[in-house]
C-alpha cells in the first residue's frame, strides 16, 4: 500500500521549494514560511502545537502561546532549505506518527490539503489527477467529515471526487471544484 502521507509531503517540500518562503497560501494569513513552520510544528514539537494550531485557546493558557511563539520563531530563523527539509522529512522516529499507518491515518488528509494550499494560491493552477487509491483514502476522511457537519449551519450537500469533497469540507470551498446536490 502506498503511503500517501509520504508522497503529499514529499509534494508539498518539493512546492514549498519552488515558491519560496514569501508564497501566498490558501491559509488566511499565512505565507509558505509560516505553512511550512505550522508543519513542523505538528510533525516534531507537538507541546508547541495547541498554540500554533489553536491560537483561540493559547489565549487562554499564556504558556501555550509563549512555547508556541518561541518554537515559531526558532523556525523561522532557520534557512529555507533546512525548514522545507523537515517539512520533506515528517516527524523524528521516535514519533508515534512516523510508523506508516498512524502517519497515513494522522498525516494523508492534512498533507493533501496544504499540499493544494500551495498550488491552488498560485494564479494559474490545474486540478490533478490522482491515483484512485489515493481518491479513496481521502474519502474516508471526507465521510468523518461530512458525517460532523450534516445539519450545521452552512452545510451544503455538494458532489465531486473525494479529493474535491474534502477541500471543500477543510474549508477551501472558493477552490474545491465541487457542485451542488440537486434537490
Amino acid at each position: 500500500m502506498v503511503n500517501y502521507a509520504r508522497a503529499e509531503r514529499l509534494a508539498l517540500a518539493a512546492a514549498l521549494r519552488r515558491t519560496g518562503p514569501d508564497a501566498p497560501t490558501l491559509c488566511e494569513g499565512w505565507d509558505a514560511s509560516d505553512l511550512a513552520v505550522h508543519l513542523v510544528v505538528r510533525d516534531r514539537y507537538p507541546s508547541a502545537l495547541p498554540g500554533n494550531a489553536a491560537p483561540e485557546l493559547a489565549a487562554r493558557v499564556p504558556l501555550l502561546e509563549r512555547r508556541a511563539a518561541a518554537r515559531e520563531a526558532e523556525l523561522k530563523a532557520l534557512p529555507w532549505d533546512q525548514l522545507v527539509g523537515m517539512v520533506a522529512a515528517g516527524p523524528k522516529r521516535r514519533s508515534p506518527a512516523a510508523w506508516g499507518p498512524v502517519d497515513r491515518l494522522m498525516n494523508t488528509a492534512e498533507y493533501f490539503v496544504h499540499h493544494e494550499d500551495i498550488r491552488r494560491a498560485a494564479d494559474e493552477w490545474v486540478p490533478r489527477a490522482l491515483p484512485a487509491d489515493e481518491e479513496e483514502q481521502l474519502g474516508r476522511m471526507v465521510g468523518l467529515l461530512r458525517r460532523r457537519m450534516v445539519g450545521k449551519p452552512g452545510y451544503a450537500e455538494v458532489e465531486g471526487p473525494n479529493s474535491e469533497l474534502l477541500l471543500y469540507y477543510f474549508g477551501r470551498q472558493s477552490v474545491a471544484l465541487v457542485k451542488p446536490v440537486k434537490a
